[in-house]
């Protein structure tokens, strides 16, 4: 918005051929963008910060360059997680992971994290994935279990209609089908699925029809992937599992798997991942977050420690910077404009 303001400015005197200078008016024409502040960024991740004698995970962020670290959620069960906060496309709800409500399940909450209640219903264990960019439906994992316990099992996903309360599973195949996510138009959703054997990553419609599998790499896992924010290109993990020294690095591709970049060229061995917590998965601790702008991708990483630590990475692999240093595992990046 242009709005103009007329500003009286005083004038030392000069003298210029006899002129004299006294005071001067002037309109100046100043460009303000009037109810349209700069919104900050915020990086979110899991941390076992604050853990005592049992490890547990809460949720933390910090601002892109490592600063301001706040604690979000007080409650982990121990050696169990609050963890994967997504937040919903107006800004004012999150949800999370959690071991209140009896086995894993899915709350939600403000968006600052207050009136926290739960989100999934039944017995079986269930996973955050994300929102419907209208807001109106979620994506998620659910252990495809017809009896206890309800931690075993293929993981599938389901959409939640919000509003209604119901759900239906638009995968429903052998194997597990994880980390669903949705396209910004709505019309696609990314996920990851062993159903081949391996780790791969695919694309359906958010109906669940047309299923394409954009990696099909049958001796190489990839995992931890995100949108980038035009929905142009993939960020995901790479392990090779025929190689003799097997390092995980952050790579990028285009939506059709083309131009696969490897960003991080790093030396991180797989002995040193966590247990995954069913068997076949992927390292689940690995993820990736891209800026609002896309320039750049935050990341989890033990490269330097025997901890994981929060990472930031420009999109073409320069200026890697670590964000978090401290004893905890810090895992799931999610670079939240607030």
């Amino acid at each position: 918005m242009i709005s103009f303001k007329k500003i009286w400015i005083n004038v030392i005197p000069m003298y210029n051929d006899g002129i004299t200078l006294m005071l001067v008016m002037t309109t100046l024409v100043v460009s303000s963008c009037v109810g349209q502040q700069r919104k900050s960024e915020r990086i979110y991740f899991d941390s076992e910060m604050g853990s005592k004698k049992i490890p547990s995970f809460e949720i933390f962020s910090v601002n892109p360059d490592g600063s301001e670290l706040r604690q979000h959620t007080f409650d982990a069960v121990p050696r169990r997680a609050n963890s994967s906060p997504k937040f919903s496309p107006d800004g004012k709800q999150v949800i999370f992971g959690t071991y209140k409500y009896g086995g894993y399940k899915i709350a939600i909450a403000n968006s600052d994290f207050t009136q926290q209640r739960r989100f999934t219903k039944g017995p079986h264990y269930t996973y955050v994935g994300s929102w419907s960019p209208n807001g109106k439906k979620v994506a998620y994992n659910k252990v495809d279990t017809k009896g206890a316990p309800y931690f075993q099992g293929d993981f599938e996903i389901f959409l939640m209609d919000i509003e209604q309360s119901t759900d239906v599973n638009i995968s429903n195949t052998k194997g597990s089908d994880f980390g669903p996510q949705w396209s910004q138009d709505g019309k696609k959703i990314l996920f990851g699925s062993d159903r081949t054997g391996n780790s791969d990553i695919y694309i359906m419609d958010a109906n669940g029809q047309n299923v394409k599998n954009i990696t099909n790499t049958p001796k190489i896992d990839e995992f931890g992937f995100s949108w980038s924010p035009d929905n142009s290109k993939i960020a995901f993990h790479v392990i090779h599992r025929d190689a003799k020294k097997k390092y995980i690095d952050l790579y990028t591709m285009n939506i059709n798997g083309s131009q696969r970049t490897n960003l991080t060229q790093n030396q991180t061995s797989k002995k040193n991942l966590f247990v995954p917590y069913y068997d076949g998965a992927p390292p689940i601790f690995y993820g990736s977050s891209w800026s609002a702008d896309g320039t750049k991708i935050a990341f989890s990483s033990k490269r330097n420690s025997n901890n994981f630590q929060i990472f930031v990475v420009r999109a073409n692999g320069t200026e890697q910077e670590q964000l978090t240093h401290n004893q905890a595992n810090n895992v799931f990046p999610l670079w939240h404009v607030e």
